[in-house]
């Protein structure tokens, strides 16, 4: 598509918009075109066209950043057509003159004899330590009867687990969240004010993206005034808190610990095992993670599919199903859940194994799902 005018950075022209086009279109050009330019398509698949089509898609798609583009297009455009008025650039200065040439570099012939005598004992002493280790050879083995005497270190549980690789879990004080940890350079430590002393005392250290509600700051100390129970206020430094809710706080927490997306098909969890095979198909642009719920609506089967993924899942007890799945960005084990862009939907049919079709996910057919809040996809 020719360049458009006021459209400097192409977005329009990636999504074969018009600028004038209606903020509904943009999401459905986005879908029309990722399922051409999406890396796994062959033959029209391509890394640098998709990511360039999701940028303008990311841009366009938010209201206040496309008003702020088209804002800045049509600035550009009025600067454009102002008419140019050229100066000559002042005449360039004579080239100082030259220095006169400094001494001449050492050489080796310049080193005196004690010192090419020191060399060759420092090479003397080399050739001398290769030739005795080669000598020795090699380190005599282990012998038989010597028994290993590590102790017998059993798995960790899984919530020590989860603590070892994402760190401590959140945890929230008292009150109406307003503030949450971030990442720093040093520990978040909370501390209480010993009135007979004037002084701060160390009281404890929060996790990562913890919540607490700030009642107000001491600017003279750059310090927040926390709530710690019903009766009592501690004191943490600002710099380790950002504004928002405990949603905020735990949307935050899942973004830090996103990881490397799972591979296609990758079973994340599994419930009582059985005999049902089980085909499952991704037609989305985005990765996906299918639920499967019992009656009692605890999760029997999680598993991970990559834009346009597929998976066979063997093993599959028989019985009736609640189908739930997401869509997203930045899958994040710590949390189950989608760390950005996420869309959760619950099928309007149930799933009863055996079944010979396979289970399609398809965000864009309206009948066969409906939209479900994020918390009830992400239930255990």
């Amino acid at each position: 598509m020719p360049p458009l005018p006021n459209d400097p950075d192409g977005h329009y022209a990636r999504l074969g918009l018009q600028p004038e086009a209606p903020q509904p279109a943009v999401a459905a050009a986005y879908r029309a075109r990722a399922r051409v330019l999406h890396p796994d398509v062959p033959g029209t698949g391509s890394a640098a066209a998709f990511l360039a089509l999701k940028q303008a898609y990311d841009v366009l798609s938010n209201a206040q950043r496309r008003e702020a583009y088209d804002r800045a297009a049509r600035r550009s455009a009025e600067q454009a057509a102002r008419p140019t008025v050229f100066t000559a650039p002042p005449p360039r200065a004579a080239p100082p003159p030259r220095a006169p040439s400094g001494p001449r570099p050492p050489r080796f012939s310049d080193l005196g004899w004690p010192v090419w005598l020191a060399m060759g004992g420092f090479l003397l002493f080399g050739i001398v330590q290769v030739v005795l280790h080669l000598r020795a050879g090699a380190p005599p083995h282990p012998r038989a009867e010597v028994t290993a005497n590590a102790a017998t270190v059993a798995p960790l549980p899984p919530a020590a687990r989860q603590e070892a690789l994402y760190g401590p879990a959140p945890a929230r004080l008292p009150g109406t969240p307003n503030f949450y940890v971030i990442p720093t350079a040093g520990a978040a430590h909370v501390w209480r004010l010993d009135r007979e002393r004037n002084t701060l005392q160390p009281v404890g250290q929060l996790p990562l993206f913890s919540s607490v509600q700030a009642i107000r700051m001491i600017r003279q100390t750059g310090m927040l005034e926390v709530l710690l129970d019903s009766q009592s206020t501690g004191f943490m430094q600002a710099a380790h808190l950002a504004p928002g809710n405990a949603e905020a706080a735990r949307r935050a927490y899942c973004g830090y610990n996103a990881c490397p997306l799972p591979r296609d098909g990758e079973v994340l969890e599994r419930g009582p095992k059985g005999s049902e095979p089980l085909e499952l198909e991704n037609r989305a642009v985005q990765p996906a993670v299918v639920k499967l719920r019992d009656a009692r609506g605890a999760v029997g089967l999680a598993v991970f599919l990559a834009p346009g993924g597929h998976a066979d899942i063997s093993g599959v007890p028989s019985g009736t199903y609640r189908v739930d799945y997401a869509i997203g960005e930045l899958w994040s084990r710590g949390c189950g859940t989608f760390a950005a862009g996420m869309r959760a939907m619950r099928m309007n049919r149930d799933l009863t194994l055996p079944v010979k079709a396979p289970l399609v996910v398809s965000p864009d057919d309206a009948s066969a799902a409906s939209e479900i809040p994020d918390q009830a996809f992400e239930q255990k």
